[in-house]
């Protein structure tokens, strides 16, 4: 059973967490009876996390916890009643929030971190799937020693990502930008601060909360990562989870090209940080050179080509130079 459906215009019960106009919230039964050690929290929209609700349930510790939703206007019916099936499933505390519109990935964040009742706060974007059955206790065991809040990174995996023609090009993407070893992404530990797996303190996100002047998709993690790093301890382990959610190249290409503003505005925050990256010269090169526009058509074309037609690795540096391109146009709008 569900504990609770209700509207923020209706008097809540007092376990019920606090929602705001316009949300609308479902518990499951455990919720009342579990005093969470960990808290899992997954912005959504338009994922109904079904493979991620499978592997938690499946998880070490997971009994112990609580996974809370937030649905970030999706308006879509039946993902809402899937979600509300897997939240009376879970075995452990779990609940849905829903927004009527959609308010943006920092905000959601934000809102998750409000709505939680554990001091450690775990990230977890909709389409992750943990890689091992040990995901969560690894995690809990990584914070039973500390004496002062701290931010633990997992990483990435493809894992359990299916390779298709359609997402060849971002699975090369991914396996080379972000599925990298502890020890890698420990040499500049702010910069790899992927949100979507990621452990930190409450007193972090009390401190250094999500910026939501990044609007749209990109960097505001990054940003967010960085800032939490010149304040508190950021260390990666390797406690993976995969990325199932890849994209096919259009949806690549259109991330890569309305994320200008985002990237310029992370770049003017964090010049030390951002100056010796090759994305941030490629794109401060694009930004002073003609023929953007064309350049950035061309590695169009090339990315979106078969496998059959242009090897992936050849697609590959297209897409990255397409994006520098795109940055490049964009700092004019920016300055």
């Amino acid at each position: 059973m569900i504990a609770s459906l209700k509207i923020a215009s209706e008097p809540m019960e007092t376990n019920v967490p606090e929602i705001r106009p316009g949300e609308r919230i479902s518990c499951n039964l455990r919720w009342d009876t579990i005093q969470p050690v960990l808290s899992v929290l997954v912005p959504t929209f338009q994922d109904a996390g079904g493979r991620l609700f499978e592997a938690l349930s499946a998880c070490e510790r997971s009994p112990d916890i609580e996974v809370i939703i937030y649905d970030d206007g999706s308006a879509d019916q039946s993902m809402t009643q899937q979600l509300i099936a897997a939240i009376k499933n879970f075995p452990g505390a779990a609940c849905l929030i829903t927004a009527e519109q959609n308010y943006g990935r920092a905000f959601g964040r934000n809102r998750l971190k409000a709505l939680a009742r554990s001091n450690w706060l775990l990230f977890l974007d909709a389409d992750m799937v943990p890689d091992n059955p040990n995901f969560l206790s690894r995690y809990l065991t990584e914070i039973e020693p500390l004496t002062s809040p701290a931010m633990i990174v997992g990483g990435f995996s493809l894992k359990h990502a299916e390779r298709t023609k359609q997402t060849e090009l971002h699975w090369a993407q991914s396996e080379t930008s972000e599925c990298l070893s502890a020890d890698s992404r420990n040499q500049t530990p702010g910069r790899y601060v992927f949100t979507s797996n990621v452990l930190c303190h409450r007193d972090i996100m009390d401190s250094v909360a999500f910026d939501p002047a990044f609007s749209g998709w990109g960097w505001e993690d990054v940003d967010w990562g960085l800032r939490v790093a010149s304040r508190f301890p950021v260390r990666h382990i390797d406690n993976t989870a995969t990325h199932t959610g890849l994209d096919n190249p259009e949806t690549l290409i259109r991330k890569y090209t309305t994320s200008g503003k985002n990237f310029w505005r992370l770049a003017d925050l964090h010049k030390a940080a951002m100056a010796d990256t090759p994305l941030f010269k490629m794109a401060s090169l694009f930004s002073k050179l003609p023929g953007k526009t064309l350049i950035q058509k061309a590695c169009e074309q090339i990315a979106r080509a078969p496998g059959w037609i242009m090897p992936v690795k050849l697609r590959l540096l297209a897409l990255k130079l397409l994006r520098a391109a795109a940055y490049g146009k964009a700092r004019q709008n920016v300055i």
